[in-house]
């Protein structure tokens, strides 16, 4: 796929950054389940954007989880995909309404920590949390890279404090693990598209409206 030459106006967050937000995810994982080995837990990263990210977790998780070489811990991995209104964007512009809700991974009586790219307005998560705990999930938690947290819906931030972690009642918050805060802007890079283009950049910028239009 071609595309312009230079389509990024501003890079937010380079790779250096991207690397520190994926040790601070991986570390933040391993603190809560590593004492239990990982027992009943499942990784259910969220297709396509979060491949990336998911990858690079996933390989620290498991580093950090085997750094005792007398025992070996595995981790169980699925994955999950929500379908959105088309032209719906890392900005979360377009139509929001989330179609359906596929997953691969038997998560009766799992943990489910679903790996995200970005958590914007939040429907899509709050679409996937239902979903998981109507197939039986236990608990569901998610580790997310980006936070857009100035497009979050009122009533979706209301919901999370009943879907995620809701076996913490102390801390209602504790189920959202976040890499980076971002910009109210419109992102592309590192899983993150518009338009089908711009996943594969490895780094997290800012669209130019030329690019937005389609013009090479």
């Amino acid at each position: 796929m071609k595309f312009s030459a230079d389509p990024i106006s501003r890079v937010l967050h380079d790779r250096d950054e991207i690397a520190s937000a994926v040790e601070k995810i991986a570390s933040t994982l391993d603190a809560k389940f590593g004492p239990t080995a990982y027992e009943n837990v499942l990784f259910l990263p969220c297709m396509t954007g979060a491949m990336f990210f998911a990858t690079d977790v996933m390989r620290r998780v498991y580093e950090k989880a085997n750094k005792n070489d007398n025992e070996m811990v595995d981790l169980e991995l699925g994955s999950c995909v929500a379908t959105s209104y088309e032209n719906v964007d890392a900005s979360g512009k377009g139509g929001e309404e989330v179609k359906g809700v596929e997953v691969k991974g038997d998560v009766a009586g799992k943990i489910v920590v679903v790996v995200e790219d970005i958590v914007d307005t939040g429907n899509t998560l709050v679409a996937l949390c239902e979903k998981l705990y109507a197939l039986g999930a236990k608990d569901v938690h998610c580790a997310t890279l980006l936070n857009k947290q100035a497009r979050r819906r009122a009533e979706c931030t209301k919901a999370f404090e009943t879907l995620l972690a809701r076996g913490n009642e102390e801390d209602p918050e504790d189920g959202l693990y976040i890499g980076i805060e971002c910009e109210d802007e419109f992102v592309v890079g590192y899983g993150l598209y518009y338009n089908g283009a711009y996943r594969c950049l490895p780094h997290i910028g800012v669209l130019t409206e030329k690019a937005i239009r389609g013009e090479s």
